[in-house]
């Protein structure tokens, strides 16, 4: 078996259970695997793919057709997002494909069925982007600010964010510096509650909001919330799903295909770059804390869960899911409501 095969089979096996959570059947996405066959074919086959149900978007829009459109829209931006989200053999194409997957999904935004309204926030003399969605129940709603992980992006986060809607919060996933179009900021840096500070500043006063805040990160991004939550005032409580205490540490355990993701995440010298992602001699956050961890993560171990719950000021409550995978999207039924039931509690919706 040759090394590209082993790589093709490597994002499977890690990443399949996400694919289908975030929207793609997975006998569809079995399909385009198939047609792949070998990891060098993998973008091509993706983003073909892509290029197929954004066409349907077209052609949905020129009928009036606006939530079949939105939908396949949505779908064309997962295909892209997928395609693009390990491949680092060619930089260029993964920019294309990238940009492809923010302007299907921009089409889509609009016509979501509770739509996704862009949010630009001023940052350190640029811009990072999020979508905000609001209930469609009678407002002012409390927030749930969703940090996406080292390759998630706020494209891939529709179907995540129905479980907070539908329980009357809103939601804003945001690219933060570093994700998707925050690639912009350069690499991801350990300490984002400077950007977590400026994004909540630009939505002041915006109509439809409490003001009140939870954070809620995803992978990568539970730590990134972690440290961020520990770092500022007024959130109402913060989610860290499989995320980390030292990645670092964990340098060494990381699966060859998770290095490279990080080689292109966090830039030249890595392994020291890594090192400054960690929680040891943090101060944890002061606000109540749900920490979340699938037994079964081959990327990171469910001891790190342990050891981010017990540096929570404010107390925490940990669950390992013997069962979970990475980020537990094998059983989305399970952590899924739990987390949008927990934080729905804390925001006293």
């Amino acid at each position: 078996m040759s090394e590209t095969e082993n790589r093709l089979l490597s994002v499977v096996e890690h990443w399949l259970p996400r694919m289908e959570v975030a929207g793609i059947p997975s006998a569809t996405a079995k399909t385009v695997i198939d047609s792949a066959g070998v990891w060098e074919n993998w973008l091509a086959a993706w983003s073909a793919e892509g290029d197929r149900h954004a066409e349907m978007g077209e052609a949905a829009l020129a009928r009036g057709r606006k939530v079949t459109a939105g939908e396949a829209f949505a779908r064309a931006s997962l295909f892209y997002h997928f395609g693009q989200f390990m491949a680092f053999d060619d930089l260029v194409a993964k920019e294309r494909v990238a940009a492809m997957k923010v302007e299907a999904f921009r089409r889509a935004a609009p016509l979501l069925e509770q739509s996704g309204e862009l949010i630009e926030v001023p940052f350190e003399g640029g811009i990072l982007r999020g979508y905000l969605r609001r209930p469609a129940r009678q407002g002012p709603h409390p927030l749930a600010l969703i940090i996406p992980g080292s390759d998630s992006t706020k494209e891939e986060f529709p179907a995540f964010e129905r479980h907070f809607l539908i329980r009357g919060m809103a939601t804003l996933s945001l690219d933060g510096p570093g994700q998707g179009e925050g690639r912009s900021h350069g690499y991801l840096r350990a300490d984002i509650a400077p950007a977590i500070a400026a994004t909540i500043k630009a939505l002041e006063n915006r109509p439809g909001l409490t003001g009140d805040i939870g954070l809620v990160g995803m992978a990568f991004g539970g730590f990134l919330a972690l440290r961020a939550a520990a770092a500022l005032e007024g959130l109402a409580a913060v989610v860290s799903i499989n995320g980390f205490y030292d990645l670092g540490a964990l340098w060494p355990t990381l699966p060859k295909v998770y290095q490279d993701n990080m080689s292109f995440a966090l830039g030249d010298d890595v392994v020291e770059r890594a090192c400054r992602f960690t929680l040891a001699g943090i101060e944890g956050p002061v606000v109540p804390a749900l920490v979340l961890h699938g037994g079964l993560d081959k990327i990171f171990p469910p001891s790190e869960a342990q050891k981010c719950a017990e540096i929570c000021r404010a107390g925490s409550e940990l669950h390992v899911f013997p069962t979970g995978n990475h980020v537990c999207n094998n059983i989305p039924w399970m952590y899924r409501p739990l987390v949008a039931d927990w934080l729905a509690e804390r925001l006293k919706v």
